[in-house]
């Protein structure tokens, strides 16, 4: 182990001259009137930044995977003094990469799903060695089981712009679709309830006479969802057309569909799911 492990843990480099002009004289008036002791030490790159970088820790640990924890521990002892606030910091953090007493506890907020801890090293109880918790046989399990978790199925394929293919109760069908139409406004006087106060919950409320550019376009069907849809926000404003592109972010809907043949189902290598009796 390092003799310096604790610094190179701990300390970072010095901070680089950021506000200095490199060897220039600056003008008198462009000297600050009062200078602290140490803005003048962080203007010069004289002082040093304190953080935790805990890769070569980690790396160090996993080097010594197959040794004895006693001695490795002995060796990291005798490097890291207890009477150190910044060594004994840094041997803190040794449980952070190992689990010295492993235990399998499932439901526990700091094991994993598999009941394992969370640690990248244990030690044996049985040899005393330091070991790598992913080569145990229930991390290989959990492991093998996500990468073999089913993906989503799919539902949509999209053909072309106004043609795609979507699967609708189990069945598959070519969807025809077409822009929603351009909205058209109209300018309405209306009498609005608001309150007096806006940002206060007591104000009494008063009745306004305003004039909002409502929407003329006539609605349209989905023929899958059967959804009336409208063009555009009830309301020709910012939060009425924010609102609307959250709901409607294609701006397409459904004009017509039919059934796939067999033919074009083993085409694009789908199937029909069988009809559910209880449906």
């Amino acid at each position: 182990m390092r003799d310096d492990m604790a610094q190179v843990i701990v300390e970072r480099p010095r901070i680089s001259a950021f506000n200095c002009r490199k060897g220039r004289a600056q003008a008198l008036d462009d000297l600050p009137a009062h200078e602290g002791m140490r803005r003048s030490r962080a203007l010069r790159g004289d002082r040093k930044e304190l953080n935790e970088n805990l890769t070569p820790l980690r790396r160090y640990l996993e080097r010594q995977v197959g040794r004895p924890w006693d001695k490795v521990y002995s060796e990291i002892a005798a490097h890291l003094r207890v009477d150190n606030t910044v060594q004994q910091h840094v041997r803190d953090h040794l449980r952070d990469f190992v689990a010295v007493t492993p235990r399998r506890a499932i439901g526990s907020w700091r094991s994993r799903a598999n009941g394992l801890w969370y640690q990248r090293l244990y030690v044996d109880p049985i040899t005393g060695l330091l070991c790598r918790t992913d080569q145990l046989p229930e991390e290989k399990a959990w492991r093998r089981r996500r990468r073999q978790r089913p993906s989503p199925p799919v539902d949509r394929i999209a053909l072309t712009d106004d043609r795609e293919l979507r699967r609708i109760r189990g069945v598959w069908y070519e969807v025809r679709l077409a822009p929603l139409p351009s909205p058209d406004y109209r300018l309405c006087r209306e009498i609005q309830k608001r309150p007096l106060k806006p940002y206060d919950r007591r104000s009494p409320v008063i009745e306004v006479e305003v004039t909002v550019r409502r929407l003329a376009t006539p609605v349209v069907r989905d023929v899958v969802t059967n959804a009336m849809i409208e063009a555009g926000p009830p309301i020709d404003d910012v939060a009425g057309w924010k609102a609307y592109r959250r709901a409607q972010p294609d701006r397409r809907y459904a004009v017509g569909k039919r059934t796939l043949s067999g033919r074009e189902l083993r085409r694009h290598a789908l199937s029909n799911l069988p009809a559910d009796p209880m449906a």
